[in-house]
């Protein structure tokens, strides 16, 4: 089936994804999810439905020269390994169809991501909604989750999401065995190894576009659960409503009538 044939009502529910990430970590299989948005889908797209030229005027590319993307474009050799990271992972998260939550231009979400993906004959195991990653820690099961697995964190904001919450889920602690520092292309190979010095079961990386090459990447090499896990840690270390994590102590309900 062609993706743009694909209908929204098929992707994966979060707790779905969240019952196959707890199932591989169980089962102590590698296991990992990578998320195609907007800016996936202009580095996916160079070479063949973005020229230089048009690549260089997208509103991403221009953020991407004060250093906030994480990789220098054009860059064809991260392109073809995103798309190698697509192909081994066993969870795709794609934008939808119809009432999408992603800020970006239409010509930029899902109307490209289906001619990428029918261009390169890209076939993943199982689609979900590309923001499953925000979505999924306001369920009590994801924490649940890093309390009982190790976990280890990769992203310019991994030490800080760490001690937010370290410090606010006291009552079911997150099994943080490491975090380690990420912020350009030029540090997988780094990152990789680094990893290794790590017992850990699951790994959450917020990195930008890289994530789509670390996760499938980290799942084969160490036999693990790698997860996209986009800008929740960024997100969460700086609130924004665009996350509504799982509140470990919620407001009384006669607090909650006298504020409504």
């Amino acid at each position: 089936m062609s993706l743009k044939d694909f209908p929204d009502e098929k992707l994966l529910s979060e707790l779905e994804v969240l019952h196959r990430i707890h199932r591989a970590l169980r089962q102590k299989k590698p296991f990992s999810l990578v998320r195609i948005g907007d800016g996936e889908n202009i580095v996916l797209a160079q070479g063949t439905f973005l020229s230089n030229k048009e690549l260089e005027q997208t509103y991403w590319v221009r953020d991407s020269r004060t250093g906030g993307k994480g990789v220098d474009l054009p860059n064809l050799t991260l392109r073809d390994r995103m798309l190698k990271g697509i192909k081994a992972a066993d969870i795709v998260g794609i934008c939808r169809q119809q009432n999408d939550e992603v800020s970006a231009p239409t010509k930029f979400k899902r109307a490209l991501t289906n001619k990428i993906f029918d261009h390169y004959n890209l076939q993943p195991r199982a689609l979900c909604y590309v923001f499953c990653n925000r979505k999924m820690v306001a369920y009590r099961y994801f924490w649940k989750i890093i309390h009982q697995y190790r976990t280890l964190l990769i992203s310019k904001w991994a030490a800080d999401y760490a001690k937010r919450i370290t410090s606010k889920y006291t009552n079911l602690p997150p099994r943080i065995v490491g975090t380690i520092n990420f912020e350009h292309y030029d540090q997988i190979p780094a990152v990789l190894k680094k990893a290794g010095q790590y017992e850990f079961d699951l790994a959450l990386i917020s990195a930008g576009v890289n994530a789509v090459i670390l996760a499938p990447a980290l799942a084969k090499r160490y036999k693990k659960v790698a997860i996209d896990f986009g800008k929740t840690m960024m997100y969460t270390v700086r609130p924004n409503n665009r996350i509504r994590p799982w509140d470990p102590q919620p407001k009384p309900a006669t607090e909650e009538r006298e504020q409504a």
